[in-house]
């Protein structure tokens, strides 16, 4: 795989932040720029280096977080099926701490620890589960000072939001306990919805930008494929245990009624064919 010496896409620069490969502009939306890899095939933005702001305010999506249960049960279900035992979990990305209340019941004794960004979240993540031990900060600066490993290692919805994903991965990877794995649930850019906003600005020779806007978020800054995760992987020292799609829940949704349902019925018409909005993975440590 060939490098280059340029700073990662996301950084300002032209290098792949999945691969390290060229990336190229390939969708101009003014504030920030959409670049697509040649070598895996993700696409990343620039947002956060030019500051450009997100279309919209999620509401609902924050606020029924509780919808995604049925998916927490799902991932517990499926490392039990693999065996694995979860004496202590890191939820990377905690937010108001969900997941770990989450955690809390099912798993009352075992290690606790999540990292959020947000101070206000982490105060909420304190307060929803006092026994965890929540660090508040960019998650490899906490990383490189966070003590013992962990059996379970999870991000829900962060991934997407890393300048440098493989960076990250890999040092977790040195955080997983004999047996441990990481979850990660993130943006599917094959998926329908993302294929439709790129697809919609590019006919309309950019004059259409605000589907590919909701698509591909400013607060977004990597999109990922199949190949490109199975790269990332690879370069953190890692492999995919299991792989899975599923979709965003319509308690989820932001925006007009009739957009929602509307999306909602592509999505479920979507997984029913075996694609999904949200790509699920488990990631093992490569023996």
């Amino acid at each position: 795989m060939s490098t280059t010496d340029e700073l990662l896409s996301t950084e300002g620069g032209r290098s792949c932040p999945v691969c390290a490969e060229p990336a190229a502009p390939g969708v101009e939306l003014q504030d920030y720029r959409l670049f697509r890899c040649r070598g895996c095939g993700c696409w990343s933005s620039d947002a956060l280096v030019r500051g450009a702001s997100t279309s919209f305010e999620p509401g609902r999506y924050f606020g029924n977080v509780d919808a995604d249960r049925a998916k927490w049960e799902d991932l517990f279900a499926r490392l039990e099926r693999q065996g694995r035992r979860v004496r202590s979990a890191l939820d990377v990305g905690c937010g108001t701490g969900d997941f770990l209340a989450f955690l809390a019941e099912r798993l009352p004794d075992a290690r606790r620890d999540g990292i959020e960004l947000d101070a206000g979240r982490a105060a909420q993540a304190r307060e929803r589960d006092p026994a965890a031990r929540i660090h508040t900060g960019d998650a490899l600066e906490v990383l490189d000072g966070l003590e013992g490993v962990f059996d379970l290692v999870t991000l829900w919805d962060v991934f997407e939001h890393i300048q440098a994903p493989v960076r990250l991965l890999d040092a977790l990877g040195r955080l997983l306990a004999p047996g441990g794995v990481i979850y990660v649930q993130t943006i599917h850019e094959r998926s329908l919805l993302p294929t439709l906003g790129r697809w919609s600005h590019r006919l309309s020779g950019g004059l259409l930008s605000y589907p590919v806007r909701r698509t591909h978020e400013a607060h977004h800054l990597v999109f990922f494929t199949r190949r490109g995760l199975a790269l990332a992987a690879d370069r953190a020292g890692l492999r995919i245990r299991e792989l899975w799609f599923d979709r965003l829940a319509l308690e989820r949704m932001d925006g007009p009624p009739f957009v929602t349902a509307a999306t909602a019925l592509l999505l479920t018409l979507e997984n029913a064919f075996g694609n999904g909005l949200f790509v699920n993975l488990i990631f093992e440590a490569r023996s």
